[in-house]
């Protein structure tokens, strides 16, 4: 924050002026800032305060699973497009250094483990994808 930076002389001589007035200016400043009503907060301040903290903390909350949601089907698609590039640019080597390494009944039991492993996450992406459907709505 910026504040002007006030000379010590002068922050002092307005302090002594309203300890002990000189003249009559002063003594009526001096009485008008000690006169002063102190405001007290209205009443449910705190609760109203902690309300608008708790709906603050809740929308935070909901615009990030927001975020999140909207961008894990994205970062999955880089993935799966970086998988395709690799695939395509690295894939011969690699089948080539997988049969050498496993011999060729090995690869095709990894690609059926593979093809178990895809089979079984369908369910759950699908009802997370239901699941997603089905607050969008609700949410917007």
């Amino acid at each position: 924050m910026n504040t002007p930076r006030a000379d010590e002389r002068d922050w002092q001589a307005q302090e002594r002026s309203l300890s002990a007035p000189q003249d009559g200016r002063d003594a009526l400043l001096a009485r008008a800032l000690r006169s002063q009503p102190v405001p007290q907060p209205p009443p449910g301040f705190a609760a109203d305060v902690a309300r608008l903290a708790a709906l603050r903390a809740t929308r935070r909350v909901e615009d990030d699973a927001r975020l999140e949601r909207l961008l894990q089907p994205a970062l999955f698609a880089i993935l799966v497009v970086g998988a395709l590039v690799s695939a395509l640019v690295f894939g011969d080597r690699v089948w080539a250094t997988t049969v050498d390494a496993f011999g060729a009944g090995a690869v095709q039991w990894l690609l059926v483990g593979a093809a178990c492993v895809a089979l079984s996450a369908i369910p759950a992406m699908a009802q997370r994808l239901s699941s997603w459907r089905d607050a969008a709505p609700a949410s917007a």
